[in-house]
């Protein structure tokens, strides 16, 4: 009996409680989650002197202000604190060095983390560097890393020569050099350009490769995302898509009407030749020659003999392609300077243009 009247209150607590749904705990939806915030540029690291500045400069405001009675210029703080800083003891000194040192590491870590966030296809190439093949140097840079040609060059030079000096006066060895001389460099150059492109090809077959060419995808297409709501944004509104206007609706006209309109437009044609004065083809002016739409400035002007070397390095059409750029045409090289520039990069144009042009 007194167990059932202590159960009573707990059968209609269960009673009231079954005519209620379970609760459920559901996940936030994705899209009302904040995104993530963008990455923030560190600040930079400050040096020695500056630390010192930003820690003497409230004291020495202080000071000047009692002494000068407040009258006193941004300047007297700047001379003041350097001259503190100027007869510092070097133990003091150090203090801040050392901070500064410890400043400068956390600028660089968190410098590394914001450029790997900012771009992670970047970040992907350092950290496969030593997969990526490196390009192979050319005839002309391996000629001029020989360190018996540049004992050559060294002694042809004066005593004390700078190296830029010696660069100078390999170039000048390489142009001046033989068929003979130069085969050993190409030969070399030739062969390991092959294998060059053989690792390249390994290369693109790794997943390491698919995964920076993943990250460079995503990139691009974040940036062409960030430029389209940009536009939007200047625009007040989404870009209107470009689209056939829908045909106006004319009157149709019957067979009479057309020839009607027909009849008085030649009328009128007619009247308005009519009142024109006839030309006087004795006394007109001589017609102006016609200009062609583009005028093309003329190309430089090539060597047979470099032009038949650049064949044989299968060079020929970029030496063409580099000669007909207008800069190039202006300036006063010549024939040899472009093709050793193609040579040194490898028979790229653009890098070529810019070495010749000091770019």
């Amino acid at each position: 009996r007194f167990l059932a009247q202590a159960l009573r209150p707990l059968a209609r607590l269960s009673a009231a409680c079954s005519h209620h749904p379970p609760c459920t705990m559901t996940a936030p939806d994705a899209k009302s989650a904040p995104s993530a915030p963008e990455p923030q540029k560190p600040k930079r690291a400050q040096s020695a002197y500056f630390l010192f500045t930003n820690a003497m400069r409230e004291q020495v405001t202080a000071s000047l202000k009692e002494k000068a009675e407040g009258k006193f210029k941004f300047g007297d703080v700047a001379k003041e604190i350097s001259a503190r800083w100027s007869s510092l003891p070097e133990a003091e000194k150090k203090v801040f060095e050392e901070k500064a040192v410890a400043d400068k590491q956390r600028y660089e870590e968190e410098l590394r983390v914001y450029q790997e966030a900012c771009d992670v296809a970047g970040a992907l190439r350092k950290k496969y560097a030593h997969l990526i093949p490196k390009r192979p140097a050319t005839a002309a840079a391996r000629f001029q890393q020989d360190t018996s040609v540049r004992e050559q060059a060294a002694k042809q030079l004066a005593e004390g020569a700078s190296s830029k000096e010696v660069d100078a006066k390999l170039r000048e060895m390489w142009k001046a050099a033989g068929e003979e001389e130069r085969r050993p460099y190409e030969e070399q150059a030739v062969k390991e350009k092959a294998e060059f492109f053989q690792q390249q090809k390994a290369w693109q077959a790794t997943p390491e490769f698919a995964e920076i060419e993943k990250a460079e995808k995503e990139q691009e297409e974040q940036e062409k995302a960030q430029a389209t709501e940009e536009k939007v944004q200047e625009g007040g509104g989404a870009p209107k898509k470009k689209g056939k206007k829908a045909p106006e609706e004319t009157p149709t006209k019957t067979a009479a009407d057309a020839k009607k309109d027909a009849s008085a437009t030649k009328a009128a044609s007619k009247a308005k030749a009519a009142k024109r004065p006839a030309p006087d083809k004795e006394n007109a002016p001589p017609a102006e020659p016609k200009r062609s739409k583009k005028s093309v400035a003329p190309g430089l002007l090539l060597d047979a003999a470099v032009v038949a070397e650049a064949a044989k390095l299968s060079m020929e059409p970029a030496l063409r392609n580099l000669a007909n750029r207008p800069e190039i045409a202006a300036s006063s090289r010549t024939s040899a300077d472009l093709l050793d520039a193609l040579r040194a990069s490898g028979g790229l144009v653009n890098p070529a243009k810019r070495a010749l042009l000091g770019l």
